[in-house]
């Protein structure tokens, strides 16, 4: 079959998909490799696939991971700022680098987080088919719904559309790094230039993680996006210690602040604040952003730990406290479990405004938490079961979607690599015919 290339950006939210992707690619008979910056991570060798490093001296791995890092402790403004200054950084590296380590691997097809954003030329410097993959929120322009970057709901009126339009140009200021280093790039190789950031991902192919129901209505969706929802193992994410034992008969509530951006302490502190009394027990994950024993006591002795086994807690769980990551929000909307969203930066207020559009939670943006505004979230969300419900269309949603096995196929599809018709299938796998 076909050897496919994958470009994501080398953080936790955007990896785990992309290898549960690559799994379902793989299972239907396609060799798969990953090309990352920063040091190459070993979740992604563990699951058997090769890494190549896209970065060399214009954007070194340690560079790339001192800049992650400090992503980490940013928050608001600064922190989008930020994200978008290493997506310049980036695009420079991949521009350069990538083209001769994608040639060099014998890639035939190349599938690109729509926050990689200079791969798209990779491919057509190459003349390689390629799909695009919204791992984040959908970053796709619209004036008809507000920017990602925003808490901000839907509305249909004359100055809801002026609002969303500058704000979205102010955005566009904030890509124009990124923007004029693909445009010259591909100026000097005589291929197309884009416009602006829509320009950049696959004409043939875009998919999405969300579900349909999950996005705010658009009126300038383009035809050959696809809403499959969230990739994920068939087996879930790799098995993680938990003191299980340490759990009582209480409701349980999980609070999770991510991967990325937890470095933010004092909200642990808050989360416990807040559920401290409550008929429940709290379950606070920290990621390495904080370690557990950094927190000291904290009010109502809740279970911390630096990783959970999300899905597991999820499904237990009476609601989820959440920084609106959207890969945290996909994984209790598939068990049906309602959110307390506090975003924090980058497209995480746009998921928590969607969480409350649909009824499935509520949101607080976090300069705005106190223990006694999260509180009475959480109190609400437990106690009104419209919350609940609403999760659970979502959760429904989700299981008609298809995830990464239906992602697989519409690659296989639209680039034309070929289809399990063409292999014999032996149990869910497909093995080439010779």
């Amino acid at each position: 079959m076909s050897h496919v290339g994958i470009l994501c950006p080398n953080v936790p939210g955007h990896l785990n998909p992309m290898v549960a992707l690559a799994d379902a690619m793989r299972t239907r008979g396609h060799h798969v490799t990953f090309f990352l910056l920063g040091a190459p991570p070993s979740s992604i060798a563990e699951a058997g696939f090769e890494i190549v490093g896209l970065g060399g001296t214009v954007f070194s791995p340690d560079q790339y991971q001192a800049e992650i890092h400090k992503l980490g402790s940013l928050q608001d403004r600064a922190a989008l700022k930020h994200t978008l200054a290493i997506g310049a950084r980036a695009a420079e590296a991949v521009l350069e680098v990538g083209p001769t380590v994608v040639r060099a691997a014998g890639v035939t097809a190349l599938v690109v987080d729509q926050a990689s954003f200079p791969g798209g030329t990779v491919a057509d410097q190459l003349g390689l088919p390629f799909a695009s993959v919204g791992n984040a929120l959908l970053l796709n322009p619209d004036p008809a719904v507000p920017p990602y970057f925003t808490h901000w709901q839907p509305r249909d009126a004359w100055w809801a559309r002026i609002r969303n339009r500058i704000a979205w140009a102010g955005l566009n200021r904030l890509y124009a790094p990124i923007v004029t280093r693909i445009q010259n790039h591909r100026r000097r190789l005589g291929l197309p230039i884009p416009a602006d950031i829509s320009q950049v991902w696959s004409d043939t192919l875009q998919i999405s993680q969300q579900p349909a129901l999950f996005e705010f209505p658009r009126r300038e969706l383009p035809k050959q996006i696809e809403f499959v929802g969230p990739f994920r193992l068939p087996g879930g994410y790799q098995p993680v210690p938990f003191p299980w034992e340490l759990l009582d008969e209480r409701p349980l509530i999980y609070a999770s602040l991510g991967t990325l951006q937890n470095k933010i302490a004092g909200t642990f502190r808050v989360i416990a604040e807040a559920c401290d009394g409550l008929d429940a027990q709290l379950v606070i994950s920290t990621g390495h952003g904080v370690k557990p024993e950094a927190l000291g006591t904290l009010p109502g002795r809740p279970v911390v730990v630096s990783y959970a086994p999300q899905l597991d807690l999820l499904r237990r769980s009476a609601l989820a406290v959440t920084h609106a990551g959207l890969n945290t929000v996909l994984d209790a909307m598939a068990s049906g479990t309602p959110l307390v969203a506090v975003p924090v930066t980058n497209e995480q207020p746009g998921i928590a405004a969607r969480v409350s559009w649909i009824g499935a939670g509520e949101a607080i943006p976090h300069t705005q938490v106190t223990p006694e505004a999260l509180r009475a979230a959480v109190v609400r969300v437990r106690s009104e079961p419209s919350y609940r419900t609403a999760a659970e269309r979502v959760r429904d949603a989700i299981q008609a979607g298809g995830g990464a096995p239906r992602a697989a196929e519409l690659i296989e599809q639209r680039l034309g690599l070929g289809t399990c018709k063409d292999v014999e299938r032996k149990g869910t796998s497909c093995i080439a015919l010779s």
